[in-house]
């Protein structure tokens, strides 16, 4: 593969990462937002931490990602 080649490409990867990484942002806000709000009424959230734990793994992953693209 060509150098441009190979520079569009990590161009068009970096564009997705970091479009995901705002989605996930995004995610992990509300959820955050949303467990915080059940716990104030006493609701069992345990479900949804680990959905967030998931998550923020999710976005972990994705930050890594970019972070190795330079």
């Amino acid at each position: 593969m060509s150098a441009a080649l190979t520079t569009r490409a990590q161009a068009r990867d970096r564009d997705q990462l970091t479009r995901e990484r705002a989605a996930l942002q995004l995610r992990l806000e509300d959820g955050y937002q949303r467990i915080e709000q059940a716990l104030v009424t006493g609701q069992d959230v345990t479900h949804w931490e680990d959905f967030w734990v998931q998550l923020l793994a999710q976005y972990e992953q994705v930050c890594d990602a970019l972070r190795d693209l330079g």
